[in-house]
């Protein structure tokens, strides 16, 4: 019950009680409509008046036949109406409900700090984004029918209790009885659920690692084990899926059965009791039309219930992201160093690791310089550079621009002035135009073609489509050089005060590499530049050299000792 009314809360008042109105339309049409059966039968029977109710005489002398009948029509033709406007008044909060979630774990997400962001499984994100939030969306639609059909039932024994108020209570407390049985169904359809989610994620993560890894897989000749490794996974989730049904399915044959002992009971008091045929068939077709009430109910809540913990899902990430939020900033501008951008004194620890990535570093970088991070991998050189490039903050320690402590929404300032080359590049499935202008959307034509000319990218004039060429799904239609130099492009297009090239070229041929530390060689004492590398060609474009090892600066060398 707290998550649906998590999930009213979400809802805007106005449109939530548009449906609400709509829905007691449709339960008091329905109502009014078998009640109005009653004075209908009546004159068909003139001396059953005295086994009426009191309220039915002065409507027996009012209403004629065709009068009756006229009303009838018009009820049914006005509940037909009702039903349209609530199913499409529940369709689009549906929709707003889904997609307002979405929106909204998706702007978290994308706002919380990296070092969150990189300690959590993405796959799991995409499985509660896609598949978990529609499962919500169709929680909140069965929350919805069961409400609507909950107020037609309460419309439905208000009527009934007009007829005859003993035969009614009898009704309302066998109804109540087997509701009440299926309470232990509802913890079983939460639990069945809470697998269903953890199903979900493990299918989104062994797909996702298949297909990243479909190079790998034919390579090496793995496409069966893959198949039967997604077979596993999807045939978890249907056997928890089934569980689910069967459950189900047995507690609505215990619903229909139970109904259909408690209608005989009703009929067979209602005869007892000598009630008129004229309220006899009225509330046979009210407690008729009670059954497949209940059932729906019952089934709605049921399916709520294995919903509702993918909405927990979503408030526990909600909840988990929460701390990590960065400062919003309406205005990010740009922060130009016009000296220096230095660390301080820099110590970040890994969770669950007892040894610090970085411990007390300290290190400046010259506006307008060069500076190479050498050292073995887990150095703690990507790290430095992270916290260089605004990405994460120091436990202990702080980034300093021009001696100013950068935190904060500076920080988030910070890294509008930053561009990342990584070694391996994220190229969109789009044009190379497209993949450009994603990191500068206001950039023209003119600056494009020169930031491809400076990244040393005219190979991409030569292309039969030029600019317009699409790259292919993370950029394969081209070579790794010269996704590099594509991505190179679309750093410079943005005209960063710092430049971090995170092993641009270690995985690159010399010629590609040669290329790359050719446009780096153009840029000096123009640009602000952080490289990451082995020794190689980029080491000796550097005009300070540092060397880190166990999270420590270890040495630091200008140009000529560097190259000596």
């Amino acid at each position: 019950m707290n998550e649906a009314l998590t999930v009213l809360k979400r809802l805007p008042a106005s449109r939530t009680a548009q449906l609400l109105a709509l829905m007691l339309g449709v339960a008091l049409t329905e109502g009014i409509g078998i009640v109005a059966l009653v004075p209908l039968l009546s004159l068909h029977d003139p001396g059953a008046s005295s086994a009426l109710p009191q309220w039915v005489d002065p409507l027996r002398g009012l209403l004629s036949l065709p009068l009756i009948l006229c009303l009838f029509v018009v009820l049914v033709a006005g509940r037909s109406a009702l039903q349209y406007a609530m199913g499409l008044s529940q369709t689009r909060l549906q929709h707003e409900l889904v997609d307002g979630w979405r929106k909204h774990i998706v702007t978290t997400l994308v706002h919380a700090d990296w070092r969150t962001l990189s300690a959590m499984r993405q796959s799991d994100n995409v499985s509660l984004i896609v598949s978990s939030l529609d499962r919500v969306g169709f929680g909140f639609g069965q929350l919805l029918l069961a409400l609507a059909a909950g107020m037609t039932l309460g419309a439905i024994w208000i009527a009934a209790f007009l007829l005859s108020p003993l035969i009614s209570l009898v009704a309302i407390g066998g109804g109540v009885v087997v509701v009440l049985t299926f309470r232990s169904l509802k913890r079983r359809a939460r639990g069945i659920g809470e697998a269903v989610n953890a199903r979900y994620r493990d299918v989104h993560a062994a797909l996702e690692a298949s297909l990243r890894a479909l190079r790998l897989i034919k390579s090496h000749g793995r496409e069966a084990h893959a198949v039967a490794t997604m077979e596993g996974g999807i045939g978890a989730l249907r056997e928890t899926e089934l569980d689910f049904r069967r459950a189900s399915g047995r507690s609505r044959a215990f619903l229909q059965t139970g109904a259909a002992v408690l209608l005989a009971i009703i009929v067979g008091v209602a005869w007892a009791r000598d009630v008129a045929p004229a309220i006899l068939l009225p509330l046979v077709v009210l407690f008729a039309r009670s059954v497949p009430l209940l059932d729906t109910i019952q089934q709605a809540m049921q399916n709520w219930s294995h919903a509702a913990p993918a909405l927990n899902d979503a408030q526990d990430l909600i909840a988990k992201l929460a701390p990590a939020q960065e400062a919003a900033v309406e205005s990010p501008g740009r922060m130009v160093p016009a000296s220096e951008i230095a660390v301080r004194g820099a110590t970040l620890r890994h969770p669950g690791r007892e040894r610090p990535a970085l411990c007390d570093v300290g290190l400046s970088l010259a506006v307008g310089r060069t500076t190479v991070l050498v050292g073995p991998s887990g150095a703690g050189k990507s790290t430095l550079a992270d916290i260089f490039g605004g990405l994460v903050d120091a436990d202990e320690g702080a980034l300093f621009i021009d001696g100013a402590r950068v935190e904060g929404e500076d920080r988030t300032r910070w890294r509008h002035s930053v561009a990342y080359v990584h070694q391996e590049p994220v190229l969109f499935h789009a044009t190379i135009r497209e993949n450009l202008i994603w990191a500068e959307p206001d950039a023209d034509a003119a600056q494009m073609v020169r930031t491809l000319r400076e990244a040393a990218a005219d190979f991409v004039f030569d292309l039969p489509q030029g600019i317009d060429t699409i790259v292919g799904d993370a950029g394969r239609q081209l070579s790794g050089g010269e996704r590099q130099r594509i991505a190179l492009a679309r750093a410079l297009l943005r005209d960063p005060a710092l430049l971090i090239l995170d092993e641009a070229t270690s995985a690159l041929d010399s010629a590609s590499e040669a290329a790359i530390a050719s446009a780096i060689a153009d840029m000096a004492g123009q640009r602000t530049i952080l490289v990451i590398a082995h020794r190689g060609v980029l080491t000796d474009l550097a005009d300070t050299v540092v060397t880190l090892a166990d999270g420590r600066v270890e040495r630091v060398e200008n140009c000529e000792r560097a190259r000596a």
